[in-house]
């Protein structure tokens, strides 16, 4: 019974996690501004706004208008519901403050997709989150973010030499630094190391399955830092020592 009451929590900031990063993304306030169909405009009222529940019921489609609503909405509800008993399985069910940074990855994640940046502000928010939660000394954290931007600094320089072309955005490098705060020294390089993996397997599959060439679209990274992160932080890799 626990686990789902978690699962609905997990869907709920889920939902959040989606309005937020839309309105943020357009210039919106996504507190006082109420929600609505992004096809007719129509308000949504609170039967409307059930997650996963309300988007199966009406099948994908607005009540008012009848137009189709992005699966994405669904998806990242299911993911976070996921991602939420996950922490909960593997971190223990009163984590608070680990749902709480697993969120803030998919959210920077999300933005990041829909913007190709990184929001300082939210970036900002994750730091303070992250001093809370983190158990390192302030020496710890110091050396962890520098090791952070040093690694990604290195690459993006290098990436600009060699191809004479952005390798990746300043925001990926700041991102990386500020789950310093969180990860320690071998671990800010793992995460590092597993977002290349992550992102090249994904340009693979990309190029192979939809003949796409990585170097000519423009692919976000974040999403790929995200992913690293957390996998790191639900199994407490070390990778050293």
């Amino acid at each position: 019974m626990l686990y789902i009451f978690i699962a609905l929590i997990g869907a709920s900031i889920g939902s959040f996690i989606n309005v937020v990063s839309v309105r943020l993304n357009n210039g919106e306030n996504f507190i006082s501004t109420r929600s609505h169909c992004p096809n007719c405009g129509h308000i949504l009222h609170f039967w409307d706004l059930i997650p996963i529940f309300s988007y199966l019921y009406l099948r994908g489609c607005c009540r008012y208008c009848h137009n189709k609503i992005g699966g994405r909405y669904y998806f990242i509800e299911v993911f976070v519901s996921l991602l939420f008993i996950l922490v909960a399985l593997l971190k223990g069910p009163l984590d608070i403050l680990g749902f709480f940074f697993c969120s803030f990855l998919v959210l920077i994640a999300l933005m990041d997709i829909d913007s190709y940046e990184v929001d300082l502000r939210v970036l900002l928010l994750l730091l303070l989150f992250e001093i809370i939660l983190s158990s390192q000394t302030w020496e710890e954290r110091l050396f962890s973010m520098i090791i952070g931007f040093l690694f990604y600094g290195i690459i993006k320089s290098l990436g600009h030499f060699i191809w004479k072309e952005e390798a990746f955005g300043m925001g990926d490098v700041y991102f990386l630094t500020t789950l310093g705060i969180i990860f320690s020294p071998t671990q800010i390089i793992f995460v590092g190391l597993l977002s290349f993996v992550c992102g090249g397997v994904f340009c693979c599959f990309l190029h192979f399955f939809f003949r796409l060439k990585e170097r000519s679209n423009k692919i976000p990274f974040t999403p790929f830092i995200s992913m690293s992160a957390i996998i790191t932080y639900l199994f407490s890799i070390q990778w050293i020592g």
